[in-house]
């Protein structure tokens, strides 16, 4: 995980990428994530999946299958970035196959 910097030098969010190991599912909507318990709005999440970069909220009108050994990349808008240091994050999915899906993970800014 780390911050995103823009051409001046603010930090102007963060991104991070998940690896899919678990199995394979159609992300169909319903994307909630949240960040040392702060929700994320929809609206300031983009998704990168095979060098195609969706807006979060598109997933209802163009499901997505995140397959086995697929990663896929987080990018989410926040001013000021994260602080350096150990984040929990929570994501929660609508999947045609299993339903909603939750799971969390920490990682680190560094």
């Amino acid at each position: 995980m780390k911050n995103i910097i823009d051409e001046n030098g603010n930090k102007v969010g963060f991104t991070f990428s998940l690896l899919n190991k678990l199995g394979s599912g159609t992300i169909e909507g319903g994307i909630k994530l949240k960040v040392d318990g702060e929700e994320i709005p929809l609206e300031k999440i983009k998704v990168e999946k095979g060098g195609v970069v969706s807006k979060a909220e598109e997933f209802s009108k163009n499901p997505v299958i995140f397959a086995v050994s697929e990663r896929i990349k987080f990018f989410i808008e926040k001013p000021g970035g994260l602080q350096e240091g150990i984040h929990k994050i929570v994501i929660s999915v609508m999947t045609t196959e299993y339903g909603r899906i939750e799971f969390d993970f920490t990682d680190k800014v560094s």
